[in-house]
């Protein structure tokens, strides 16, 4: 049986969500949300993060396996969680479920995307059913991951608890940005962001997201 999750609902007071006044002008507001970012290559950990800074994040935590993941995520509350599905040693996928599955876990229902060099349909089903909210192309650019994170923002998929799975519904796609955020009317239906070449430097971030950070505070 299929039924709402109440927590679903608390999640939504956070803060992670756009207020209705930024939802015109594709403006996120990540300033002291905890974000981690679950990634075994430091380098590429690195680039995230510098992506998540430019779009305004200033509580960033980076752990390099599944272990350190759960370790952290007991000790504090976080408000969003991006993850490599190769993240050692179980993967990104078991990491979301044993956090999907953890009723005690004050994190079961943190937004999670599972950056993906193998963006396959069985890939994208796999992390749908482990409870992933999106799944982000490797290499990833800033416009791809914006255009993830505004997508959670704007519109909040409600949990599921049907007794087998715990998650957002899965009964979603994506058909156009809410409000004009992220990509144009004409794009096509997407359940993957795209790969939009190499990712940028930190000058470069900035200056491709200057409009969406003046619209902040």
């Amino acid at each position: 049986m299929r039924r709402p999750h109440a927590d679903a609902k608390r999640r939504a007071g956070t803060g992670w969500h756009c207020a209705p006044d930024d939802m015109t002008r594709g403006s996120l507001k990540l300033y002291d949300l905890h974000i981690v970012i679950a990634e075994a290559n430091g380098f590429q950990s690195t680039l995230v993060q510098s992506m998540l800074r430019g779009f305004g994040a200033n509580i960033i935590h980076e752990t390099r396996s599944v272990a350190a993941t759960m370790h952290l995520l007991r000790d504090r509350r976080i408000d969003i969680l991006i993850c490599d599905a190769k993240l050692p040693t179980e993967g990104g996928f078991e990491l979301t479920r044993r956090i999907r599955r953890d009723v005690e876990s004050p994190n079961r229902i943190v937004p999670v995307f599972v950056m993906a060099s193998d963006t396959r349909e069985v890939t994208v089903n796999a992390a749908r059913d482990a409870g992933a909210n999106m799944v982000i192309a490797k290499p990833m650019s800033p416009s791809a991951l914006y255009d993830r994170l505004s997508w959670v923002a704007l519109r909040p998929r409600q949990f599921v608890d049907s007794g087998s799975y715990f998650g957002p519904d899965r009964r979603f796609k994506i058909e156009g940005y809410p409000n004009g955020v992220g990509r144009r009317s004409t794009d096509t239906p997407l359940e993957v962001a795209d790969d939009a070449g190499p990712a940028l430097e930190q000058t470069d971030i900035d200056s491709l997201f200057k409009a969406a950070r003046e619209g902040r505070d």
